[in-house]
């Protein structure tokens, strides 16, 4: 009897490791559609051919409200994801009386995980800043940009060399400091063109910015968020003990600020380049979890008319601004059906910073 109560107990042992682990993904992609409530994400099902939000099973809302205020803005609504805390809007990672706590990407950092951030916005702007940096205002981007020095991120790339690099060298700092040559003092590889970021195979960490501010619309440029999203994948997926990478869809929200249609589809499209990239990747790997969610809903976007092949599409705007209906959460891999159901933001947060605790 005993050894038979041995081996039971063996047994389950054996079998809540096994599920234990099987919950407990090597690496984690964390994507950001700013401002992407659900009828934008209706948009993309209906009107693309190959739309890959359809490639989820698991799915759950999210409520944004910011530490201050029912609306949140994308400053308090990346610090919950960040640190797993509301703040007020408009401070970055850090709490409405300024004290500061690790960042889910600061603590991947500290427990040997490679790190990566991608935004079409600047680097500096709200939502990637809140993964390396801590300030009190939004608008402080030159300090902001210092903050990447000593972050430990092994990718970064975006917009915003206007932040980096001083007056006279194409740049608009005044203090004369360079951080573009001050990470390259730190071992980085600097790329300001696709092509040479896209040749790139060597195992330096990357600093790539693209723009003086955000990238050009996704319309307007010649590369997607999907090559930029695989370049950094296959950067960081060389590390032995996994890597954290956040991916921002930044102009989905500045298309729903400008009540724009024709802005919003094309950087849905770029988007969803991005989670092909990803969903590709985390299907061949089989140990990736992968989270989409957005910090906002902006605009108040409805669809109002349509055909049923898609075409035809016409969106309305109810307001210039942020709202504060639920977003939609989306997850694949291990771990993924943690998300499902009403969430808070900083559930999201929680979730993420639990695999580096």
């Amino acid at each position: 009897m005993l050894k038979y109560s041995v081996r039971v107990l063996t047994a389950m042992l054996l079998f809540s490791v096994a599920v234990f682990c099987g919950d407990t993904p090597k690496n984690i992609i964390f994507m950001v559609g700013d401002g992407m409530g659900v009828h934008y994400v209706s948009a993309s099902v209906l009107t693309m051919e190959d739309d890959q939000f359809t490639r989820f099973t698991t799915s759950g809302l999210s409520v944004t409200c910011s530490a201050d205020a029912l609306i949140t803005d994308s400053a308090a609504g990346a610090t919950a994801f960040a640190i797993a805390k509301r703040t007020n809007n408009g401070m970055i990672s850090m709490l409405p009386d300024k004290t500061i706590l690790k960042t889910v990407l600061e603590l991947a950092e500290e427990k040997g995980y490679l790190t990566g951030v991608i935004s079409t916005s600047s680097i500096t702007h709200a939502t990637p800043a809140c993964f390396y940096a801590h300030v009190e205002s939004r608008k402080m981007e030159y300090e902001i940009a210092e903050f990447l020095v000593d972050s430990g991120v092994e990718v970064a790339i975006g917009g915003g060399t206007k932040f980096f690099l001083p007056e006279g060298k194409g740049g608009e700092r005044n203090d004369a400091k360079n951080i573009v040559a001050t990470m390259k003092e730190k071992g980085y590889e600097y790329f300001d063109n696709v092509k040479e970021l896209k040749e790139y195979s060597g195992d330096k960490k990357i600093l790539s910015l693209l723009a003086s501010n955000g990238l050009e619309k996704a319309h307007d440029r010649d590369y997607t968020l999907g090559e930029l999203s695989s370049k950094a994948i296959n950067r960081l997926s060389n590390g032995e003990n996994g890597f954290f990478l956040m991916i921002e869809g930044s102009q989905i929200d500045w298309a729903g600020h400008a009540n724009d249609q024709e802005y919003a589809m094309g950087e849905l499209e770029d988007f969803n380049t991005a989670l092909k990239a990803v969903l590709d990747f985390a299907e061949k790997d089989g140990n990736t979890l992968v989270i989409v969610t957005a910090d906002h809903e902006t605009g108040g976007m409805s669809i109002v008319e349509g055909n049923l092949d898609g075409s035809g599409m016409e969106m309305a705007f109810g307001t210039g601004h942020h709202t504060p209906v639920l977003v939609p959460i989306f997850s694949y891999g291990p771990g993924s059906e943690k998300m499902t159901g009403i969430k808070q933001n900083t559930d999201i947060g929680e979730y993420l910073r639990s695999f580096y605790k």
